[in-house]
C-alpha cells in the first residue's frame, strides 16, 4: 500500500503546491473578467464580441464561409485560431471595438 498520500507535506512542498493553486485560481479569475469584459461590450447586440491580443472585435455576421468552410458567429468564441485569421487576413466580418 502506498502511504505517501498520509505523510504531511514539508514546508517546501506546501509552498509549491499552494503556489500552483494560486497560479490556477489567477488564470481562472482572468479568464472570467475577459467574458465579462465581452459580455459588456456585446450588451444589446445579438452576434458575440471576442478578443485577440487584448483588443476586443465586433462580430458583424450571424454566418459567414471561409476558407471553404461554413461558420456560426458562435464559433468564433471557441475557435481562438479562427479570430486570428480572420483578423490577420483583414477580414470584414469583425470590427475592432475601440
Amino acid at each position: 500500500m502506498d502511504n505517501t498520500q498520509n505523510q504531511p507535506l514539508s514546508a517546501e512542498e506546501e509552498l509549491k503546491l499552494l503556489r500552483e493553486q494560486l497560479a490556477a485560481k489567477d488564470s481562472i479569475i482572468a479568464e472570467q473578467l475577459e467574458q465579462l469584459d465581452l459580455a459588456e461590450a456585446q450588451k444589446g447586440n445579438p452576434l458575440p464580441v471576442v478578443s485577440h491580443d487584448k483588443k476586443k472585435y465586433q462580430v458583424l455576421a450571424a454566418q459567414f464561409q471561409f476558407e471553404g468552410k461554413e461558420y456560426q458567429a458562435e464559433d468564433l468564441k471557441s475557435d481562438k485560431d479562427l479570430v486570428k485569421s480572420l483578423i490577420h487576413g483583414g477580414s470584414g466580418l469583425i470590427q475592432e471595438i475601440k
